[in-house]
């Protein structure tokens, strides 16, 4: 309200707010302030835009804009029936009482897959013997882990579910040793990304820390659980990642002889098993050794062992006479190959865990199949089939750990450089797309293949489209293979020109 003297200028139809006098308790009479108060009120904004044509009009209208009304207010008492009941006093809440979630107290890591995790509001309750400074760096490795690490453990993008998603994190939570590994895994991956130095000291700490608690565990005689076995081979493959083939051999050998002593892979939860599959058979299929521990069950195979395959038999006659024992595993390779090339062309899920025991399978009969006596051009085959499977599961990871069956192709293909077959040509490409770039070995294969791509008047788009028809006649998914095969095609041309 206004003070006495004062004008107000109100807009046309305006509400006005006024102060209540007396009880507004139900039922009780609601007094209203009444005070006789000269106003102007603003001119009507039709007036304003009417344009006038009479000045008398005019002259009335600028009157009535200058001249106040009088306005009065009025006691008014509303009845029962208008007036708003009162909420009960213990419905009555503020909403700023209710106390915001802060960041800590929200789940780490939206795992969409049951079980579903969450973290409590205290992070030192969930990671109750990392020392203090460490606590809020924990919450940043765990995620770098799901999200990152786990993610490119299983790429292919037809598969079911993730493993290490689905079946391996849950259980890593809910290990204090295990979840000490993964964490100084992502601290030392973060390291090598940023170079900070406290991801490094972060990492040093954490691995201690569960390298003495592991020990603690072996020491006690009890029989390992499914946790302590998937700590062991997740050290394994990480050895196995770092190029320290020693460690990591040490590390499979201790998982192997303790998966032994719980019975074998049977007795292991099927949703671990893929776990300690990858801590055995990585550090074995990368070294081209025989694997560490019997009971894997082979993948079946489709043609009997002992009738050779006649396409292929005539695709490699120029070469050498492959053993029956090749060409059944040839055969299953191709199938699984093919399966996975339609997958990913229809759009189609695969069911994970079959597909992985039929890749280890693969990987065990290609393992124990070496012998001193096995000639050369197979050898160099065998290798081949090992490191194609490789390319399909592993492509993430093919340049960086494939370079000592890179190395032992290079020998064994040695027998084979004589004949121009189309085998040959797909063994030296599986060779030139596993080999680390810009490295010798990468430039052996580039040469011997510029070599076998010119006799066969392969050159520019057109040799590259026969070239790609050739490999995929023997081996080849397109869908994964095409885009690092031409890469390495542009390098044979490069290769060619000098």
């Amino acid at each position: 309200m206004s003070n006495k003297g004062e004008s107000v200028i109100l807009p046309s139809n305006a509400v006005f707010l006024v102060h209540k006098v007396g009880s507004s308790k139900p039922g009780r009479e609601i007094q209203w302030e009444t005070r006789s108060k000269t106003m102007r009120a603003a001119p009507d904004p039709t007036h304003l835009t009417t344009v006038s044509t009479s000045a008398s009009k005019s002259v009335k209208a600028k009157s009535e804009a200058a001249d106040g009304a009088s306005w009065e207010f009025v006691s008014y008492t509303p009845r029962k029936d208008q007036q708003l009941a009162r909420r009960p006093k213990d419905k009555r809440k503020r909403r700023n009482e209710v106390s915001p979630v802060s960041p800590k107290e929200r789940a780490v890591v939206p795992v969409k897959q049951q079980p579903k995790l969450s973290l409590s509001p205290n992070p030192s309750a969930n990671l109750p013997d990392l020392p203090v400074t460490l606590v809020g760096h924990a919450l940043l490795y765990i995620n770098f882990y799901f999200h990152s690490i786990a993610a490119g453990a299983y790429t292919l993008p037809c598969l079911m579910f993730n493993p290490a998603k689905r079946d391996w994190f849950p259980r890593m939570m809910q290990d204090e040793v295990w979840r000490c590994i993964i964490l100084a895994l992502s601290a030392s991956s973060l390291a090598a990304v940023t170079g900070a130095s406290s991801n490094y000291v972060d990492s040093h700490s954490l691995l201690d820390e569960a390298l003495r608690q592991l020990k603690a565990r072996v020491a006690s005689g009890a029989l390992p659980s499914d946790q302590t076995l998937g700590a062991i081979s997740c050290l394994s493959m990480w050895s196995n990642e770092q190029g320290n083939y020693d460690k990591a051999w040490i590390h499979a050998k201790g998982l192997a002889e303790l998966v032994k002593l719980r019975g074998g892979f049977s007795k292991i939860h099927e949703g671990m098993r893929s776990k300690l599959y990858r801590g055995v058979f990585d550090i074995a299929v990368d070294l081209d050794r025989p694997p560490l521990i019997e009971g894997l069950c082979d993948s079946p195979s489709t043609i009997s062992e002992d009738t050779p395959d006649p396409e292929v038999s005539e695709a490699s006659s120029s070469e050498c006479r492959i053993p029956s024992s090749l060409f059944s595993i040839f055969q299953d390779v191709l199938q699984v190959s093919t399966t996975i090339e339609d997958a990913m062309t229809r759009n189609i899920k695969l069911d994970t865990t079959y597909l992985y025991e039929t890749v280890f399978g693969l990987y065990n009969r290609l393992l124990n199949c070496q012998s001193d006596t096995m000639p050369s051009c197979d050898d160099s085959l065998r290798i081949c089939l090992i490191t194609y499977i490789k390319s399909i599961v592993s492509t993430d990871r093919l340049n960086v750990t494939s370079m000592n069956l890179v190395r032992k192709l290079q020998v064994s293909i040695q027998g084979c450089l004589h004949s121009s077959a189309p085998l040959t040509r797909w063994k030296l490409f599986i060779g030139g797309m596993a080999a680390t770039d810009r490295t010798v070995e990468q430039q052996w294969f580039l040469q011997h293949l510029a070599t076998a791509t010119s006799e066969n008047n392969m050159a520019g788009e057109d040799g590259w489209k026969t070239l790609q028809a050739e490999l995929s006649d023997i081996l080849w998914v397109k869908p994964i293979h095409e885009t690092a095969g031409y890469k390495l095609w542009l390098q044979i041309e490069e290769a060619r020109s000098t």
